[in-house]
């Protein structure tokens, strides 16, 4: 289970700020804030920055292997979904 503690957030200036014990966090490294638009709740992480570029020369030492389902899929013949707007010709 990770470490958790409680805090409190106190003001300073015109922001809000909150106590994280030291050694925590890396200064080093930017923190990110995430907030749930749904429930409110704020998330704070401090990963490392991703470089795409790993993944890219990853992917370029791999060699590509064909999803057997895919044409399955190009080969449907679903008919067309009726519209939903009214005819251009009715007033």
């Amino acid at each position: 289970m990770p470490d958790m503690i409680h805090t409190k957030l106190f003001r300073t200036g015109g922001s809000v700020a909150l106590r994280i014990p030291a050694g925590w966090l890396d200064p080093a490294l930017p923190v990110d804030l995430f907030r749930d638009p749904h429930t409110g709740r704020v998330y704070a992480t401090q990963d490392n920055p991703v470089d795409t570029q790993d993944f890219f020369d990853f992917m370029r030492g791999e060699n590509y292997l064909p999803d057997p389902g895919f044409n399955d899929l190009t080969q449907r013949q679903d008919p067309p979904r009726p519209s939903v707007l009214p005819d251009e010709d009715t007033p």
